[in-house]
Protein backbone atom coordinates (compact mmCIF):
# COMPACT_ATOMS: atom_id res chain seq x y z
CA UNK A 1 0.00 0.00 0.00
CA UNK A 2 2.85 2.60 1.21
CA UNK A 3 4.65 1.70 -2.59
CA UNK A 4 1.51 2.27 -4.44
CA UNK A 5 1.02 5.86 -2.58
CA UNK A 6 4.57 6.97 -3.16
CA UNK A 7 4.37 5.67 -6.73
CA UNK A 8 0.61 8.30 -6.63
CA UNK A 9 2.99 11.08 -5.08
CA UNK A 10 5.61 10.58 -7.91
CA UNK A 11 3.36 10.82 -10.99
CA UNK A 12 1.80 13.40 -9.29
CA UNK A 13 4.92 15.57 -8.58
CA UNK A 14 6.14 14.53 -12.51
CA UNK A 15 2.76 15.64 -14.30
CA UNK A 16 2.98 18.88 -12.09
CA UNK A 17 6.64 19.66 -13.06
CA UNK A 18 5.17 18.70 -16.83
CA UNK A 19 2.57 21.06 -16.94
CA UNK A 20 5.07 23.66 -15.33
CA UNK A 21 7.39 23.38 -18.08
CA UNK A 22 4.78 23.48 -20.65
CA UNK A 23 3.43 26.52 -19.21
CA UNK A 24 6.84 28.30 -19.05
CA UNK A 25 7.56 27.06 -22.75
CA UNK A 26 4.06 28.86 -24.40
CA UNK A 27 3.53 31.28 -22.01
CA UNK A 28 5.59 34.09 -24.07
CA UNK A 29 3.77 33.17 -27.46
CA UNK A 30 0.32 33.61 -25.73
CA UNK A 31 1.53 36.98 -24.12
CA UNK A 32 2.82 38.08 -27.65
CA UNK A 33 -0.67 36.86 -29.33
CA UNK A 34 -2.02 38.68 -26.56
CA UNK A 35 -0.25 41.62 -27.44
CA UNK A 36 -0.63 41.47 -31.36
CA UNK A 37 -4.70 40.85 -31.08
CA UNK A 38 -4.93 43.73 -28.35
CA UNK A 39 -2.88 46.05 -31.01
CA UNK A 40 -5.00 44.69 -34.39
CA UNK A 41 -8.29 45.53 -32.83
CA UNK A 42 -7.08 49.04 -31.45
CA UNK A 43 -6.04 49.54 -35.19
CA UNK A 44 -9.21 48.04 -37.17
CA UNK A 45 -11.89 49.54 -35.22
CA UNK A 46 -10.63 53.02 -34.53
CA UNK A 47 -11.64 55.74 -37.20
CA UNK A 48 -10.57 59.09 -38.35
CA UNK A 49 -13.44 60.99 -36.44
CA UNK A 50 -12.66 59.06 -33.32
CA UNK A 51 -8.98 59.70 -33.70
CA UNK A 52 -9.87 63.91 -33.79
CA UNK A 53 -12.11 63.73 -30.29
CA UNK A 54 -9.52 61.54 -28.98
CA UNK A 55 -6.94 64.39 -29.78
CA UNK A 56 -8.52 66.34 -26.54
CA UNK A 57 -8.82 64.01 -24.11
CA UNK A 58 -6.92 63.72 -21.10
CA UNK A 59 -3.93 61.30 -20.24
CA UNK A 60 -1.10 60.09 -17.85
CA UNK A 61 2.50 61.08 -19.09
CA UNK A 62 4.17 60.30 -15.57
CA UNK A 63 7.17 58.36 -16.78
CA UNK A 64 7.65 57.13 -13.36
CA UNK A 65 4.08 55.54 -12.66
CA UNK A 66 5.03 53.06 -15.91
CA UNK A 67 5.99 50.05 -14.53
CA UNK A 68 8.33 46.63 -15.55
CA UNK A 69 5.68 45.33 -17.66
CA UNK A 70 3.99 41.78 -16.84
CA UNK A 71 2.05 38.82 -17.61
CA UNK A 72 -0.87 40.52 -15.02
CA UNK A 73 -0.77 44.01 -16.62
CA UNK A 74 -1.42 42.36 -20.10
CA UNK A 75 -4.08 41.04 -19.17
CA UNK A 76 -5.88 43.63 -17.50
CA UNK A 77 -5.17 46.01 -20.26
CA UNK A 78 -6.95 43.54 -22.10
CA UNK A 79 -10.20 43.41 -20.03
CA UNK A 80 -10.20 47.54 -19.17
CA UNK A 81 -9.53 48.63 -22.53
CA UNK A 82 -9.15 51.88 -21.06
CA UNK A 83 -6.65 53.71 -23.83
CA UNK A 84 -7.11 56.86 -25.87
CA UNK A 85 -5.86 55.88 -29.31
CA UNK A 86 -4.43 58.77 -32.10
CA UNK A 87 -3.34 56.81 -34.77
CA UNK A 88 -0.86 53.98 -35.74
CA UNK A 89 3.13 53.63 -36.40
CA UNK A 90 4.60 51.27 -38.70
CA UNK A 91 8.25 50.36 -39.32
CA UNK A 92 8.36 47.98 -41.76
CA UNK A 93 12.25 47.04 -41.78
CA UNK A 94 11.91 45.15 -39.13
CA UNK A 95 8.19 44.29 -38.27
CA UNK A 96 6.56 46.96 -36.39
CA UNK A 97 2.49 47.88 -37.36
CA UNK A 98 1.16 48.98 -34.02
CA UNK A 99 -1.47 51.51 -32.74
CA UNK A 100 -0.71 54.70 -31.17
CA UNK A 101 -2.15 55.93 -27.89
CA UNK A 102 -2.44 58.86 -25.63
CA UNK A 103 0.08 58.97 -22.88
CA UNK A 104 1.97 56.58 -21.02
CA UNK A 105 -0.23 54.22 -18.86
CA UNK A 106 0.20 50.62 -18.13
CA UNK A 107 -2.75 49.79 -20.50
CA UNK A 108 -1.20 52.12 -23.23
CA UNK A 109 2.21 50.29 -22.65
CA UNK A 110 1.20 47.01 -22.94
CA UNK A 111 -0.03 47.12 -26.05
CA UNK A 112 1.76 50.02 -28.65
CA UNK A 113 3.43 53.25 -28.65
CA UNK A 114 2.38 55.65 -26.18
CA UNK A 115 3.26 59.52 -26.65
CA UNK A 116 5.09 60.83 -24.28
CA UNK A 117 4.29 64.96 -24.09
CA UNK A 118 0.52 65.97 -24.01
CA UNK A 119 0.93 68.76 -27.06
CA UNK A 120 2.79 66.62 -30.34
CA UNK A 121 1.13 66.26 -33.46
CA UNK A 122 2.02 64.00 -36.04
CA UNK A 123 3.67 66.05 -38.81
CA UNK A 124 3.93 69.47 -37.09
CA UNK A 125 7.30 70.97 -36.53
CA UNK A 126 7.88 69.22 -33.45
CA UNK A 127 9.60 65.43 -31.83
CA UNK A 128 6.75 63.44 -32.03
CA UNK A 129 8.18 61.03 -29.60
CA UNK A 130 6.39 57.92 -28.74
CA UNK A 131 7.32 55.16 -25.73
CA UNK A 132 7.04 51.37 -25.93
CA UNK A 133 7.92 48.46 -24.06
CA UNK A 134 10.90 45.61 -24.97
CA UNK A 135 8.61 43.17 -23.41
CA UNK A 136 6.64 40.50 -26.01
CA UNK A 137 8.35 42.40 -28.99
CA UNK A 138 6.27 45.53 -28.48
CA UNK A 139 9.08 47.97 -29.48
CA UNK A 140 12.01 45.51 -29.08
CA UNK A 141 12.51 45.19 -32.93
CA UNK A 142 13.65 48.78 -33.13
CA UNK A 143 17.33 47.18 -32.24
CA UNK A 144 17.72 46.21 -35.41
CA UNK A 145 16.63 49.10 -36.91
CA UNK A 146 18.97 51.12 -39.42
CA UNK A 147 19.95 54.67 -40.46
CA UNK A 148 17.65 55.07 -43.90
CA UNK A 149 15.03 52.85 -42.53
CA UNK A 150 11.66 54.59 -42.64
CA UNK A 151 8.89 55.29 -39.55
CA UNK A 152 5.45 55.59 -40.95
CA UNK A 153 2.52 57.45 -38.86
CA UNK A 154 -0.97 57.83 -39.74
CA UNK A 155 -3.83 59.49 -38.02
CA UNK A 156 -6.15 58.26 -40.76
CA UNK A 157 -6.30 61.53 -42.53
CA UNK A 158 -2.62 61.78 -43.39
CA UNK A 159 0.28 59.52 -43.42
CA UNK A 160 3.58 60.88 -42.21
CA UNK A 161 6.60 59.51 -43.85
CA UNK A 162 9.99 60.04 -41.59
CA UNK A 163 13.63 58.67 -42.43
CA UNK A 164 16.03 57.26 -39.66
CA UNK A 165 18.90 59.76 -39.30
CA UNK A 166 19.68 58.46 -35.93
CA UNK A 167 20.01 55.21 -33.76
CA UNK A 168 21.84 55.03 -30.59
CA UNK A 169 22.20 53.78 -27.08
CA UNK A 170 20.80 56.21 -24.33
CA UNK A 171 20.77 55.89 -20.93
CA UNK A 172 16.78 56.36 -18.67
CA UNK A 173 17.92 59.92 -17.94
CA UNK A 174 18.57 61.43 -21.22
CA UNK A 175 14.70 62.87 -21.46
CA UNK A 176 16.06 65.64 -23.58
CA UNK A 177 16.06 63.45 -26.92
CA UNK A 178 12.28 63.90 -27.13
CA UNK A 179 12.70 67.58 -26.55
CA UNK A 180 11.59 69.65 -29.83
CA UNK A 181 13.83 71.14 -31.95
CA UNK A 182 13.32 74.15 -33.57
CA UNK A 183 12.72 73.89 -37.38
CA UNK A 184 12.34 70.11 -37.32
CA UNK A 185 9.71 67.66 -38.14
CA UNK A 186 10.80 64.47 -36.25
CA UNK A 187 9.65 61.23 -34.95
CA UNK A 188 11.39 59.57 -31.93
CA UNK A 189 10.80 56.02 -30.54
CA UNK A 190 11.90 54.58 -27.53
CA UNK A 191 12.53 51.34 -26.22
CA UNK A 192 14.17 49.59 -23.27
CA UNK A 193 17.08 47.20 -24.70
CA UNK A 194 18.56 43.84 -22.54
CA UNK A 195 20.05 45.69 -20.21
CA UNK A 196 19.52 48.84 -18.18
CA UNK A 197 19.67 51.56 -21.37
CA UNK A 198 17.40 52.48 -23.96
CA UNK A 199 17.47 52.56 -27.51
CA UNK A 200 16.70 55.78 -29.11
CA UNK A 201 15.34 55.62 -33.06
CA UNK A 202 14.62 59.17 -34.48
CA UNK A 203 14.00 60.44 -38.06
CA UNK A 204 12.94 63.35 -40.18
CA UNK A 205 10.06 63.76 -41.92
CA UNK A 206 10.27 63.50 -45.86
CA UNK A 207 6.40 63.23 -47.04
CA UNK A 208 2.67 63.94 -46.04
CA UNK A 209 0.00 62.59 -47.86
CA UNK A 210 -3.18 62.19 -48.01
CA UNK A 211 -4.45 58.62 -46.59
CA UNK A 212 -5.60 56.16 -49.01
CA UNK A 213 -5.87 52.51 -49.36
CA UNK A 214 -2.95 52.36 -50.85
CA UNK A 215 -0.71 54.11 -48.40
CA UNK A 216 -2.63 52.39 -45.45
CA UNK A 217 -1.21 49.12 -45.94
CA UNK A 218 1.89 49.41 -44.64
CA UNK A 219 0.36 49.75 -41.34
CA UNK A 220 -1.08 45.90 -41.75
Amino acid sequence: MQKKTKNRLINSLLALLLLIGLILVFIGPIRNQMVKSMANRRMNTVTAAQIKKNEHKKANFDFNSVKTLDTKQIVSAAVKGDVIVLGKVAVPSVGIALPVMKGVSEATMAQGGGTMKPDQKMGADNNYALAGHSFTNIFLPLENVKVGDMVYLTDLQNVYSYRVNVKKSIAPEEVKVIDDVPGHKMVTLITCDQTVRRWCVQGELVKTEKANKTNLKVFG
